[in-house]
């Protein structure tokens, strides 16, 4: 069903768009966390206390936020993640069949003893092996973050409780100490094993549409604005579900509802590291336990595919241009 010849076109041409998403999505992962690392706990959780008006927002309720494993854990969140994620998959999933009518290079490549279904499968292959790679180079460098930062925590002062009144006077009139703490003291890579898992099922979506689109048109261009087109009225279809209470129903017909790497991120922190892949508890204000929602996203995902598969097999390809 695969072809190593195939194989190996689709690695050439799709490298140098890896190697800038991989470069991308790694030193910002790291930076992320050294960024992490500058902020003071207690003046961040001063200013965010500012904002708690906006907290229906935010992928994660903010008390989850007054912890490193919550903060660092924000990277999956971060636009510029889950755009290199989506341009990927946007841009192997258009091309696979639109593309290559659009280049004239299709019935050149099925006029050697090539099946359809082998031309579709060697390029599914490449993609997702890619979108693989690319979102464990996030996890790396979240790990090279975490294991290479320090974090200044100040140390609490003694005090004394005065009796009948429960007010707190310091015993010392010296400026609260402060001590550096490796932060992979305070943060344990693991936690963020089913956050990668979440964005690999998001990307799995998305590849599975593109692909799904370019069997079905003979224009690229077309098949990226359809893609872009439905990402973004979802996008704004979530924004309004989250926004007002009234349009919370658009919630359930959305996407991005299934995408959730905080919350993950949140179970590990209350019941251990196996808590995000029970299918057995539920998800706090969800209604499926939590590894349900990336499997929905890995179904579609798969379901387009076959889709896709199915129209390309039975299609009539127009002659080129």
């Amino acid at each position: 069903m695969i072809n190593r010849i195939l194989v190996r076109k689709y690695i050439g041409q799709s490298s140098l768009l890896f190697y800038s998403c991989g470069l991308a999505l790694f030193v910002f992962a790291w930076v992320r966390v050294w960024v992490v690392s500058l902020l003071d706990m207690g003046q961040f959780k001063t200013i965010l206390e500012q904002f708690r008006e906006f907290e229906k927002f935010a992928p994660i309720d903010f008390d989850a936020l007054f912890t490193y494993p919550g903060r660092v854990g924000m990277t999956y969140d971060e636009p510029i993640v889950i755009l290199c994620v989506i341009i990927w998959c946007i841009a192997r999933g258009s091309d696979v069949v639109s593309g290559e009518l659009g280049r004239g290079t299709m019935e050149m490549l099925l006029a050697q003893p090539i099946k359809r279904s082998t031309l579709l499968f060697s390029h599914a292959s490449v993609s997702i092996a890619g979108l693989l790679l690319l979102v464990l180079l996030v996890w790396a460098g979240i790990g090279i973050g975490v294991f290479a930062t320090s974090v200044n925590e100040t140390v609490e002062q003694p005090t004394w409780q005065i009796p009948f009144f429960n007010v707190d006077v310091p015993l010392t009139v010296d400026s609260p100490a402060k001590q550096e703490v490796p932060l992979r003291d305070r943060v344990d890579v693991r936690t963020y094993a089913a956050s990668t898992f979440n964005l690999f099922a998001l990307g799995l979506f998305v590849l599975g549409l593109s692909t799904m689109l370019s069997s079905l048109d003979r224009y690229r261009w077309r098949t990226v604005g359809g893609v872009v087109g439905l990402y973004v009225l979802q996008l704004v279809m979530y924004g309004l579900g989250k926004a007002a209470a009234s349009l919370s129903w658009l919630l359930s017909l959305t996407f991005f509802s299934c995408y959730k790497p905080q919350k993950m991120t949140s179970l590990v922190a209350e019941g251990g590291l196996g808590a995000p892949w029970s299918v057995t508890q539920k998800m706090p204000e969800g209604v499926f336990p939590p590894l349900v929602y990336p499997l929905i996203l890995v179904g579609l995902g798969v379901l387009f595919y076959f889709v896709a598969y199915r129209t390309f097999r039975n299609r009539d390809l127009p002659a080129p241009l």
